[in-house]
């Protein structure tokens, strides 16, 4: 006869089992937090490094069809920000908290699974890294590329590179094809800079062909109504000019607040932005000398001189300095004031570098030298 046992969990044996399955948790758990963790971390930094690899082979890329092709617009440049990597890589769920870009990927951050990567070594590793202080690698103004330029000039360090002055050459395509010189003519950035409404024209790093490229009028009907933004030759330097340079020069170029003065049919000074510019009476001559009689160009006060002039002590009194020559000869070029008495006049620089009166600035539709600047950062 079968006997059934009606013998149960006593609540001693339950509060064993309990504890028994408690600690069975409480050394389970981390151990599975961990994998969990580690398994994120890995998918994370592999994701972190398939974005990094393709920005690189994506850039290799881009840089190949750059040498084929001039007219290539490239994105890799030192422009390069977060928002054009999604138009480069598949980011998944990653996302870009910081990048930089000079000749080649120098610094990375990605943020993917949860976790932060950082740029180390040419490789993602997890972690929130500072940007290491990254060395440029620097010749001459003359030998370097624009970008390593752009480089340099970004990281505040562009005085223990280069010198006011420097010169290098560029080439141009097109109608202006050939080899032009340009230099340094500015690399200071004083207080004044700073001030609301002023031109950035002399501010900072600028560039200036040092001779004559072309030669223009300002407008082909006798106006400077307008002003210097509505000029034909703000138009061609800025479409045509700027067109004929290289790429990589073109990357390098930032836009200008340019501050100019108006004419007789306008009452106030104009605001622009541009890629070229041209100079203005102070910019040249500064404020020294007989340059009181500078009194009609009415956006004097806005701007300052350029260091190149201001070191070479170009002045209306010494004014040998401020000469520049087409096709070998010297010849007169244009700047972007207009005078104020007038409704048709622009100011220019004479064949001899002279600044000395009133009958310096010509009819608009004369055709002069052009030789415009830009600035870099």
């Amino acid at each position: 006869m079968k006997v059934i046992s009606n013998k149960a969990f006593t609540l001693i044996e339950l509060l064993a089992v309990i504890i028994i399955l408690a600690v069975v948790a409480l050394i389970a758990t981390p151990i599975v937090l961990d994998v969990i963790e580690d398994s994120k971390l890995s998918v994370g930094k592999s994701e972190a490094n398939i974005v990094y690899n393709g920005i690189v082979n994506y850039c290799l890329n881009e840089e190949m069809e750059a040498q084929l092709n001039n007219n290539y617009k490239k994105i890799c440049t030192s422009e390069l920000d977060k928002d054009d990597v999604s138009n480069m890589v598949n980011l998944g769920s990653a996302e870009i908290l910081e990048i930089e870009y000079t000749t080649k990927l120098t610094w990375l951050k990605i943020k993917s699974n949860g976790n932060i990567y950082s740029l180390k070594d040419n490789k993602m590793v997890e972690g929130d890294l500072t940007k290491p202080e990254l060395p440029i690698e620097s010749k001459s103004f003359a030998e370097d590329s624009w970008e390593t330029i752009s480089a340099i000039v970004k990281s505040g360090k562009a005085k223990d590179h280069y010198n006011v002055g420097d010169e290098k050459e560029v080439t141009l395509t097109g109608a202006y094809a050939g080899n032009y010189t340009v230099r340094i003519s500015n690399m200071s950035t004083p207080e004044e800079c700073g001030t609301k409404g002023f031109s950035q024209t002399a501010c900072g790093f600028v560039v200036e062909f040092v001779d004559i490229i072309t030669m223009y009028n300002m407008n082909s009907t006798s106006t400077n109504i307008g002003g210097w933004p509505a000029s034909d030759m703000s138009s061609f330097v800025n479409n045509n000019i700027y067109n004929a340079l290289s790429i990589d020069l073109k990357s390098a170029i930032i836009d200008t607040s340019s501050v100019s003065g108006h004419g007789n049919d306008d009452s106030a000074n104009f605001l622009s932005k541009d890629k070229l510019y041209l100079f203005s009476t102070k910019e040249v001559w500064g404020k020294e000398g007989k340059n009181n009689n500078v009194n009609y160009d009415s956006a004097e006060a806005e701007t300052r001189q350029l260091d190149y002039y201001k070191n070479k002590g170009v002045t209306t009194d010494n004014y040998s300095g401020a000469i520049k020559k087409y096709q070998d000869s010297a010849s007169n070029w244009w700047l972007r004031s207009s005078d104020s008495r007038y409704t048709n006049v622009f100011y220019n620089v004479t064949s001899n570098g002279i600044f000395d009166g009133p009958w310096i600035s010509e009819n608009a539709s004369r055709t002069y030298g052009v030789a415009p600047a830009f600035r870099i950062g």
